[in-house]
């Protein structure tokens, strides 16, 4: 009888937690290779809280409903999803927006949020869906846009304050990304300027 009884009991035990989702086993799977990643880095402080975050996608959905996380855990679910936390996002897209003008090395940049720079540059290109050299390219010439719309500034001195060695290499990157040189496109958008101004004249 008592055999029979736990016996019972344990199959009781079973149904009442119910096994974590495919979802969650992908999750784990993902953290835990993380871990691993920053582990072999040298990032203790990163692997624990991917296996953190591995054990909390584990739970069963139920205890996980009843259960919230705790901030450090949620902030762990958020990162090994891929890409860098919001704050390190903030953080980076700072630094470059105020350092245009400057040599920026991802080493300095990987510094800043306290990652290895082979984990940097994999989560980077997760927040920001480029690479960080392309991503700061893009930046440049955006930037150069802007002082070509606003601004008289020759275009030698628009290439210095974009971080550029000078306006031919200026003139190589805009037409790789905007498709035609930077004289071309000032001179285009001026001339619309002046029509449009002359027509609101009139």
């Amino acid at each position: 009888m008592q055999t029979e009884s736990f016996s019972r009991s344990r199959e009781t035990e079973d149904i009442s937690y119910p096994s974590p989702s495919t979802h969650g086993l992908l999750e784990a799977v993902s953290a835990l290779i993380r871990a691993v990643s920053c582990a072999l880095s040298g990032e203790s402080n990163h692997a624990r809280q991917y296996l953190s975050a591995a054990f909390h996608s584990l739970e069963p959905p139920s205890t996980a409903q009843d259960t919230a996380p705790i901030d450090g855990q949620r902030a762990s679910l958020d990162r090994f999803r891929g890409g860098l936390a919001p704050w390190q996002v903030r953080c980076v897209s700072t630094y470059i927006e105020e350092h245009l003008s400057e040599t920026i090395h991802c080493e300095h940049l990987s510094d800043l949020v306290d990652l290895s720079v082979s984990h940097f540059m994999r989560s980077f290109r997760d927040s920001f869906g480029c690479p960080p050299h392309a991503y700061l390219m893009k930046r440049r010439m955006e930037r150069a846009q802007g002082l070509m719309l606003t601004t008289n500034t020759a275009l030698g001195q628009i290439a210095l304050e974009c971080g550029l060695a000078d306006q031919s290499h200026l003139s190589r990157l805009f037409q790789r990304f905007i498709g035609e040189s930077p004289a071309a496109w000032r001179r285009a958008r001026a001339t619309a300027a002046n029509n449009l101004s002359g027509r609101q004249v009139l």
